[in-house]
């Protein structure tokens, strides 16, 4: 794995690859499944489940990987990311899949993932370009477009797509957080290949910021055309679109974050545009709003 240079801050990243994007309709009613740590695993919960059905997971950590098996299904972690984790560390080493979530069976958007920690993945074998390389720590997607929320995917490694390896799909990655995601050289925290993965208000801290000729977000000619933007003094590369609707300042396309692309941050300068004046003034003036009450006269 190669060594990364931390950033100090963390970039809150607004990006809509595509126009308007509205949530999915919530799956049609059916069954609710109930899962505890140490009575049942969520994949035996996954196997009894059929299109519709909710999985409702208990605080705990799972030591377990699972496979969604092309259902239409929502499995939420009940207290949240924070007090429920999918652990897929203690898979043995020398297993071939080894990614802690697998969709490779045509999952769609009324496929959901909510309020879960995902982490220990280290990848599933793949043939990439005549050899086998470990891809998809902590998600695999392969031909698949479910919609995760509020998840944690985090310490996962892979040597293509850390944190998720996305194939031939539109996954919709929502209010998650991603951190100390580990990939080989030339890859990101997420790799798409024929894929166009939309990221909305989701968090890269730490090892999730890359300083080098790779974007967070490995978008490249077959994921849209892409370019370096500056969120505070933290670099990513994403669209236009996407950069202005985080707030950030677009570098233009093809151009790569390394080191000093974007210049050290200025808490004064409120609107991020590199300069201190009147404009950042009426910015938080206008965050402040009026005083409540009535004039007085």
């Amino acid at each position: 794995m190669r060594n990364r240079i931390r950033t100090p801050h963390a970039a809150l990243v607004l990006a809509l690859t595509t126009s308007c994007l509205s949530a999915p309709a919530l799956a049609l009613e059916g069954m609710v499944h109930r899962v505890q740590s140490g009575v049942k695993t969520i994949q035996s919960a996954i196997d009894q489940a059929n299109d519709g059905d909710e999985i409702i997971v208990a605080p705990g950590i799972y030591r377990e990987q699972i496979d969604l098996l092309g259902k239409s299904i929502v499995i939420r972690g009940e207290a949240g990311a924070e007090h429920t984790l999918i652990d897929g560390g203690a898979l043995p080493e020398d297993s071939s899949n080894r990614s802690v979530v697998t969709m490779r069976s045509g999952e769609g958007p009324d496929t959901r993932l909510i309020g879960l920690t995902i982490a220990g993945g280290s990848g599933t074998a793949l043939n990439r370009r005549g050899r086998e390389r470990d891809c998809g720590g902590g998600l695999l997607l392969i031909g698949a477009s479910p919609f995760i929320e509020r998840c944690l995917i985090l310490n996962n490694e892979a040597d293509e797509g850390g944190a998720c390896f996305s194939q031939d799909g539109t996954p919709v990655f929502k209010d998650c957080w991603f951190y100390l995601n580990d990939s080989g050289a030339g890859s990101a925290e997420i790799r798409c290949l024929e894929s166009r993965p939309r990221i909305i208000a989701c968090g890269f801290h730490g090892d999730g910021i890359q300083w080098e000729d790779a974007g967070v977000i490995d978008i490249r000619d077959d994921c849209g055309v892409s370019g370096a933007c500056c969120v505070r003094d933290d670099c990513i590369m994403v669209t236009m679109t996407a950069c202005v609707d985080a707030g950030g300042s677009w570098k233009g396309e093809n151009r790569m974050c390394v080191q000093g692309t974007c210049p050290a941050y200025c808490e004064e300068d409120v609107n991020g545009d590199g300069r201190v004046n009147m404009t950042d003034v009426l910015r938080v003036l206008d965050a402040w709003g009026m005083c409540g009450g009535h004039w007085p006269g």
